[in-house]
């Protein structure tokens, strides 16, 4: 159920932005030649409305796609015709191309209300030294920060990191842990429920020992910490830290959903900076470790099965807002082949005044380069999260 819910998700997640292309589109006279179901090739065509836009059915089932007339600068009929994308007037273009960012942050802002207005937990409360930075996230909040908003009743204590669940098919169970177990040192250096995330950040793709107790008696058990995934993927009770509920009124949850697309934004921006300095740096080390860092939609589908299986359905719905911010954060980002590289190549050729039909060519074999490396990418993190997530082999792979 985790695993269709998921897939669902995500589905929904992709057709809501690329509505928002499709219905600025036609609001704006520009003819939407294609709205495709998956990634070409094109497997069938399921009808073709009064307009003349075809729906189709494609092979690749890695979302949906809208394909405006005019945005194939070799076809000259098209991309000088009145209904053409490029012929349109310049704020239209744009409020076609930053629309599907639209949509997903409207969602975004619509399932942070509802989750705040219902009242939920934390999707996961961290120690105040886990994050250099904090904007004061309701979903990722610090311990402090819940405290000071009145969320916590009762003192917090260093209590023992006696496990309440473990998730199956991840490192913790494959490293024999059982619900009851106390982790007692990770590499000789003891470990409480706070500072575990913390020690386990120093053995990243590192051998661990683990020592425990079960039933009063002290066991191990050795593992890998994989660079992508260090999380041993269990669940502790909160010991003596009572939390409350985050709840709100209609109004006020309206203004904190608001508040925690900030927050999720400047923590989405810090991490999307610690990875380009990564990659910069030339360090073959950190560059490997945080390419396999990158998750897709496997992994989100397994954390979210996590969730479910926690019973934490309203929190699901918090996931599927960061999961929708998330896909708009991505979108904006001035690459080519994304909204936010067309809507630059816009700009420039606009304030530039250069000629449409030479600077379109050049930019179209642009996109068609950056959007195969970006299904490159896409693949790779895909198979990735599948041997790492599902424990799926893939052949000549791993």
């Amino acid at each position: 159920m985790g695993l269709v819910l998921g897939i669902v998700m995500f589905m929904s997640l992709v057709l809501i932005h690329e509505l928002g292309h499709f219905i600025n589109a036609k609001r704006s006279g520009v003819k939407v030649l294609e709205f495709g179901i998956g990634i070409p090739p094109k497997v069938c065509k399921l009808r073709k409305d009064k307009s003349g836009t075809e729906y189709t059915l494609n092979l690749l089932p890695l979302g949906w796609f809208v394909r405006l007339k005019g945005e194939d600068p070799k076809d000259e009929a098209d991309f000088n015709a009145k209904d053409s994308f490029i012929k349109a007037k310049m704020w239209r273009k744009i409020l076609i191309l930053i629309s599907g960012v639209g949509m997903n942050l409207i969602l975004a802002r619509v399932l942070f209300t509802a989750i705040f207005t219902m009242g939920t937990q934390p999707i996961s409360v961290l120690p105040d030294n886990a994050l250099s930075s904090h904007e004061n996230s309701y979903l990722m909040p610090t311990v402090t920060f819940l405290k000071e908003q009145g969320f916590i009743s009762g003192n917090l204590v260093s209590a023992p990191a006696k496990i309440d669940r473990v998730s199956s098919d991840l490192l913790g169970q494959k490293m024999g842990l059982m619900s009851g177990d106390t982790v007692v040192s990770i590499n000789n250096e003891k470990v409480d429920i706070w500072n575990i995330g913390g020690v386990l950040k120093k053995y990243i793709d590192k051998d661990i020992t683990l020592s425990f107790t079960r039933n009063n008696k002290k066991l191990s058990a050795n593992a890998h910490c994989p660079a992508d995934n260090c999380i041993l993927w269990l669940t502790f009770p909160q010991g003596s830290l009572n939390l409350k509920p985050i709840k709100f009124p209609f109004a006020k949850a309206m203004w904190i959903g608001a508040k925690e697309i900030k927050a999720q934004t400047v923590l989405t921006f810090a991490a999307l900076g610690t990875l380009w300095s990564d990659l910069l740096s030339l360090n073959g080390t950190r560059i490997k470790t945080s390419l396999n860092r990158l998750t897709g939609p496997a992994g989100a589908i397994k954390f979210g099965e996590t969730l479910l299986n926690a019973w934490w359905r309203k929190l699901y719905l918090g996931f599927a807002g960061m999961i929708s911010l998330a896909l708009a954060i991505f979108n904006v980002l001035p690459i080519p082949a994304l909204d936010g590289g067309r809507l630059l190549g816009v700009l420039i050729q606009w304030i530039g005044k250069l000629k449409p039909e030479k600077y379109f060519n050049i930019e179209w074999y642009i996109n068609l380069v950056f959007f195969v490396a970006l299904m490159a990418l896409g693949v790779y993190i895909l198979l990735k999260d599948l041997v790492h997530f599902r424990d799926i082999k893939i052949p000549f792979l791993w």
